[in-house]
């Protein structure tokens, strides 16, 4: 089962509801595919569904863009095969820096981020 936190800033009045975890939506990579709407990841997802030796990890995570310090709530996806093994890379939508997730530890924002 998932989680929401709601990030409010008091400096810049952000506020945001994030979503953690997984729900029905994550129990096969048919019903994941059929909410994707990046095309290269919903036929990469596609081909993974193809292979009987298909395991993988999805939920729904929040991100953090080391460069700009920009949030986004995407999903996670690892999938591994005898043959294949594909990590979706989350992007920041500012300025396309390779994110980094976030982990929340009682009601902390935890990163491996370092404060600019």
């Amino acid at each position: 089962m998932g989680e929401a936190f709601k990030l409010e800033c008091d400096a810049c009045r952000y506020k945001d509801n994030m979503f953690v975890g997984i729900g029905f939506a994550y129990m096969s990579l048919k019903s994941i595919a059929s909410f994707v709407k990046d095309c290269k990841l919903k036929q990469r997802i596609e081909q993974f569904m193809e292979d009987d030796s298909v395991t993988y990890n999805a939920y729904d995570a929040v991100f953090v863009c080391p460069l700009c310090r920009g949030i986004q709530n995407e999903l996670y996806i690892e999938m591994q095969s005898d043959t294949s093994q594909y990590k979706h890379a989350c992007h920041c939508k500012r300025c396309g820096a390779l994110m980094e997730e976030a982990n929340f530890e009682h009601n902390n924002v935890q990163t491996a981020v370092k404060a600019s």
